[in-house]
């Protein structure tokens, strides 16, 4: 069995050398500065607690900051490296307050096995997996259910989202392979109940559409082979590298492209993922989250900010999610002090 990494990035939008940093550069840099994009929760030290109950298998655990560590953190744990992003990243795009810079260039990390599976923080492993629920055959598990309904949307919040990036992802993807051909070298990954009776209908509506039109995204955690990022930074190395901006911007790549370039070579296994993802939009939200992490049936969490939730409401979430990890994690794991 291959040796499978976790990849998690972390934040203290707390500290005050971060939070001077980013007055200094909202004020002269274009794109994303929302508040929504940097609010720290409470509960980091669960997702390491969740990690060594449900994935003991993994090999290595990299936590990815800006150079600032939680405080509880065990730095001494034979399983955990500490990287920041200076340690990877070219030092004339630091500081970075965009999270898609710093995922683009996940693959430079040092000593980083070619089979990883990356997370960000508000994502939590939920029950016991196993290794194959993430690689199979070598290949990355996941479904590559296709859509022609990522459509942009504005709204004076959040603009255009993510959807303008994924256009270019997909613009990328069109640019060195035929959908078609894709399909026709591995059709039962393209027809597979693991896309679901939806899924199957837009496939067979597609049926010999020579261009991608798009996937269905899940704010979930995500398996990688680190050869996948090396292959697209070498065939479109300037658009990536711009892609690395100050803050995130609209018209760039963002890490779904290594994804999407995986299903285009049929790099992947087919399978269903069980997950649940929870927008922080209210108060209103905690009962949903509080069954979902009761329920072993769903693997992962995402717990995902957003700018509607007032900071009054992201408090009172905040502590109440705190409340229901530590009834369902209590115990201190090997990653703390």
């Amino acid at each position: 069995m291959e040796k499978i990494d976790f990849v998690v990035t972390w934040l203290d939008s707390n500290d005050p050398e971060w939070q001077k940093q980013y007055e200094y550069y909202k004020h002269s840099s274009k794109g994303d500065n929302s508040k929504a994009r940097f609010r720290s929760m409470s509960i980091f030290r669960y997702w390491f607690r969740a990690v060594e109950e449900n994935a003991p298998w993994v090999n290595k655990v990299f936590l990815v900051t800006n150079g600032t560590f939680p405080g509880w953190i065990n730095p001494n744990n034979p399983k955990l490296v500490l990287v920041k992003h200076e340690d990877y990243m070219p030092q004339e795009l630091l500081p970075t307050f965009s999270s898609c810079a710093i995922e683009l260039n996940l693959h430079k990390i040092k000593g980083l096995s070619e089979h990883f599976v990356y997370f960000n923080d508000d994502v939590f492993i939920n029950s016991p997996i196993s290794p194959n629920y993430y690689f199979k055959k070598g290949l990355p598990c996941d479904c590559n259910k296709e859509t022609c309904f990522n459509v942009p949307i504005f709204t004076k919040k959040e603009r255009f989202s993510i959807y303008m990036s994924m256009l270019s992802n997909i613009g990328i993807i069109n640019a060195y392979f035929n959908r078609w051909k894709t399909v026709c070298q591995a059709p039962r990954k393209w027809f597979g109940l693991h896309l679901g009776i939806k899924g199957i209908i837009m496939s067979s509506i597609l049926m010999k559409q020579r261009l991608f039109v798009g996937f269905s995204n899940f704010h979930i955690e995500q398996a990688f082979r680190k050869s996948s990022f090396e292959e697209v930074w070498n065939k479109e190395p300037d658009f990536l590298y711009r892609s690395c901006t100050r803050f995130r911007e609209e018209v760039i790549a963002n890490p779904y492209i290594f994804r999407y370039w995986q299903f285009a070579k049929n790099m992947f296994y087919p399978q269903k993922r069980k997950f649940g993802v929870f927008h922080l939009t209210g108060r209103d939200c905690i009962d949903k989250i509080e069954k979902a992490i009761n329920n072993t049936s769903i693997a992962s969490i995402c717990l995902n900010d957003t700018s509607f939730c007032s900071d009054d409401d992201f408090d009172f979430i905040n502590k109440h999610i705190e409340k229901m990890l530590n009834q369902k994690y209590p115990n201190k794991s090997s990653f703390e002090i």
